[in-house]
């Protein structure tokens, strides 16, 4: 496979809509390294710990039949840590779709068969990476968007949004592991209300993931009063930087400077159909009582448009110290009634 498709690693779908695939970006516009400056070459494995705690509801899956990934495939792992995460978040799980399954398949066969394609551009004409879009004239086409590759397999989805990553040759947990440093990524993991997955990933040196979320007829949701943080509270063996992603959430720098010009994002969500404001949203090394130099990324403060109403993210504009504490304080509203959280979480040594 040529090096354009290395270029890119497609972030969840965030600009949410009705029907259809939804928005989108890409990361690691490298060869798969990280960014000049940061170590390891990816980020540890990071799960939070079993806070906030799951909020009741008739409307969220807490269970879901096993699997029928190969124990110990690419698939498999993918699926089982990313569980673990959503249910660590207190969002419900997703099940397995054999039809998403297969049309990630057929997506990914068509990713490397037309590798003359520049899969990191964006088509000028939906704002979305080629990596999303499939071309009608060329080989193994079989649909333009996700949803409408979903439907080909007859899954029959009201919504389908896509995501993709890259193990890089170190696995589905790596790949995982980078989409959740980042901003526009992990927030897309965060999404609440689909209740399927689908997962295909290439034998190609970059391990080629295409991750598609969807839903048939009924969302999953959060109760109203859902609060959602990561890293969470006590958390610990936090990462220090944020991992890079195109579009660049800090177009200020450049992807080089990552490593020495952010750090690892802290996010929080409400329930999906909320709005959130910001009044304060501050982290704080232990010991000193200034907080942190950040960036706060809103639905009104991002420079790409592509955050949702319900959550905000702050990223430093200097990585974390290893091994220390910080402390959280998010102050503000959440559909006009007060909230406020504090937390803390702990860098690796």
């Amino acid at each position: 496979m040529k090096a354009k498709l290395s270029l890119v690693a497609v972030a969840c779908s965030i600009l949410l809509t009705a029907c259809g695939g939804g928005g989108g970006g890409s990361s690691a516009p490298s060869t798969g390294g990280t960014p000049t400056g940061t170590t390891p070459t990816t980020p540890p494995v990071v799960t939070p710990t079993p806070t906030p705690t799951p909020v009741p509801t008739s409307d969220l899956q807490t269970a879901v039949a096993a699997a029928t990934y190969a124990a110990g495939s690419q698939q498999r792992e993918f699926f089982d840590t990313l569980n673990d995460f959503r249910a660590k978040m207190g969002l419900g799980l997703l099940a397995q779709s054999t039809k998403l399954d297969a049309a990630n398949e057929n997506h990914l066969k068509y990713l490397m068969t037309n590798t003359d394609v520049n899969f990191s551009a964006v088509d000028p004409k939906t704002g979305r990476p080629f990596f999303h879009l499939e071309d009608p004239a060329r080989v193994n086409y079989t649909g333009i968007t996700e949803l409408d590759r979903a439907n080909f397999t007859q899954y029959g989805g009201v919504y389908v949004g896509e995501t993709g990553a890259y193990g890089k040759g170190e696995g589905a947990k790596v790949a995982l592991t980078d989409l959740i440093a980042t901003v526009y990524h992990r927030v897309g993991l965060m999404m609440q209300f689909p209740r399927d997955i689908g997962i295909a990933v290439g034998t190609d040196q970059f391990q080629t993931m295409v991750v598609t979320f969807g839903y048939t007829s009924t969302q999953q949701k959060n109760a109203t009063d859902y609060f959602g943080s990561y890293p969470a509270d006590k958390q610990t063996n936090v990462p220090l930087v944020a991992y890079i992603e195109t579009p660049n959430p800090f177009p200020e720098i450049t992807y080089a400077e990552f490593g020495t010009k952010t750090s690892f994002p802290i996010t929080v969500a409400v329930e999906s159909r909320s709005t959130l404001a910001v009044t304060s949203f501050t982290v704080t090394e232990a010991g000193q009582s200034a907080p942190l130099d950040v960036r706060l990324m809103t639905k009104d403060t991002d420079p790409n448009k592509m955050t949702q109403a319900n959550t905000a993210t702050i990223i430093g504009k200097a990585p974390f110290k290893p091994n220390t504490t910080y402390t959280v304080r998010f102050e503000g509203t959440n559909n006009g009634a007060a909230l406020v959280k504090t937390w803390t979480f702990t860098t690796r040594a």
